[in-house]
């Protein structure tokens, strides 16, 4: 692959997204407006260093994203880099890799890859394990709709959800991000438990809620596996619990918005939506 000239093109346009821009403004347009009473009641002051948000389609999930979106939009957030962690869903690849397009592609334009950035990253190029997958992609058309133009983004595909991984990863992006000296703002693209009844899921997600409020990443892997949680992104999470850690050990986390997949399409097995926000003092 020609890396200085590669476009990843849009994989699920018109499946987890729209497939014109009109339709993703509209959408995210509409979601931001239902989402208006409880957003006027948040307020976040410091820096925003990043997020969790989820990866699902935005017909369930856009009314949770948006809350982290809007609160960069409001605080005038204008990242050189943004730094987007995701799982892997089909299982190819490395056990971390980014993925060495150039550009990547939605219905809303291009966006550059930051691929000196990914350089200094020291973790494989791997094509194969960007295909297919979606959890970087879906989060593409709420940074170009909210964010200011200019953004590059860097995509950091996770297969292998270790907390050595993470922990490692978040402390290379911030000695690459001094390195280079970008403003960097890091999403932890996750969705939460997967296809159990509102209020089980609740429980299980709680005890995971619980550890990132407690600022424990290490304490996100165990309790995801030992009760078999099925938070999909939860490496993804740790790196950015890191990577906060590294700039502020007592950052904050904010709960902006929960919800699940039943509010949308009414059924006794969900999924879980989660929007954090992560607050450090640092600039």
């Amino acid at each position: 692959m020609d890396t200085k000239q590669s476009v990843r093109k849009a994989g699920v346009s018109g499946m987890f997204y729209p497939g014109s821009a009109d339709e993703i403004r509209h959408l995210l347009d509409n979601a931001l407006e239902r989402e208006g009473d409880a957003l006027q009641k948040q307020a976040v002051t410091g820096h925003i260093a990043g997020g969790v948000v989820p990866h699902a389609g935005m017909i369930y999930c856009a009314r949770q994203a948006v809350h982290f979106f809007e609160h960069c939009r409001r605080n005038k957030v204008n990242p050189d880099t943004v730094v987007i962690v995701h799982p892997n869903h089909a299982g190819a690849g490395p056990a971390i890799s980014t993925d060495g397009y150039a550009f990547w592609e939605t219905p809303l334009g291009k966006v550059p890859a930051d691929m000196s950035m990914a350089g200094k990253l020291n973790i494989p190029v791997s094509a194969e394990a960007q295909a297919g997958e979606h959890s970087a992609e879906v989060l593409l058309p709420y940074l170009q709709h909210f964010l200011p133009d200019g953004f590059q983004i860097l995509s950091v595909n996770m297969l292998s959800q270790r907390h050595d991984l993470a922990r490692q990863l978040g402390k290379n992006i911030v000695s690459a991000a001094r390195a280079l000296s970008r403003n960097v703002l890091v999403l932890a693209s996750s969705d939460f438990s997967h296809f159990l009844s509102p209020a089980e899921s609740k429980v299980l997600d709680d005890m995971v809620l619980q550890q990132i409020f407690s600022r424990n990443a290490s304490g996100v892997e165990e309790t995801v596996r030992r009760h078999q949680v099925s938070v999909c992104g939860f490496g993804p999470v740790m790196a950015l619990m890191e990577y906060a850690g590294e700039l502020n050990a007592d950052y904050k986390v904010h709960m902006l918005k929960r919800g699940h997949s039943g509010e949308v399409s009414p059924s006794h097995k969900v999924v879980n939506y989660v929007s954090l926000l992560f607050e450090t003092d640092a600039e």
